[in-house]
């Protein structure tokens, strides 16, 4: 597997990790509301502000892997910041900035993707991202409620930390610096 097959494997691992945190709030709404006083139109905007902030990925970026880097460092920091949230308000703002950071990543991964693989190769190297997209977005439930009901909702958000930092860390040492000659753009 060259270095471009790994970035998209490191890619995807970022796409499965929002898709969990995307959906895992569903079950976990309940105690957070019931812990931290939500409302029900709060308790609304904790789960549908997520996937709105999402997005962002419409925004322009530049630096693709400097930006990809620095969205994953801030899902990782504002996932830190919600699994401490004091109150609702803060959890719901920082939803948002996760929301936020996963579309700053998915867009510096897609123009990434974009430049390292063209023609035949464009549709394969989608695919992954995809295919792991779809069954973390079924588990997230899964994952949510077993968090929720053995530790405490915080760690819903607080596990993504470590993985994040596993994400950093693939993403840093996989993404080739440099497109391809072939691919080069003019």
């Amino acid at each position: 597997m060259t270095g471009r097959w790994q970035m998209m494997v490191a890619l995807s691992l970022c796409v499965a990790l929002f898709s969990a945190n995307w959906t895992a709030l569903y079950v976990a709404q309940q105690a957070i509301s019931r812990d931290l006083g939500l409302t029900s139109a709060a308790g609304v905007w904790l789960v549908h502000l997520y996937p709105a902030a999402l997005l962002g990925v419409l925004i322009p970026v530049k630096g693709r892997l400097s930006m990809l880097l620095l969205g994953l460092g801030g899902f990782g920091l504002v996932s830190a910041a919600a699994a401490f949230a004091p109150s609702g308000a803060v959890l719901v703002g920082c939803r948002a900035g996760q929301g936020l950071a996963a579309a700053i990543v998915l867009r510096a991964g897609f123009e990434l993707a974009r430049e390292h693989f063209r023609g035949t190769e464009w549709w394969p190297a989608l695919v992954i991202p995809v295919a792991l997209a779809v069954p973390a977005l079924i588990a997230g439930p899964v994952i949510g409620g077993v968090i929720t009901e053995f530790l405490s909702f915080r760690w819903v958000f607080l596990i993504n930390v470590p993985l994040t930092v596993v994400a950093l860390a693939l993403v840093a040492l996989f993404t080739p610096r440099t497109a391809p000659t072939a691919y080069a753009r003019p």
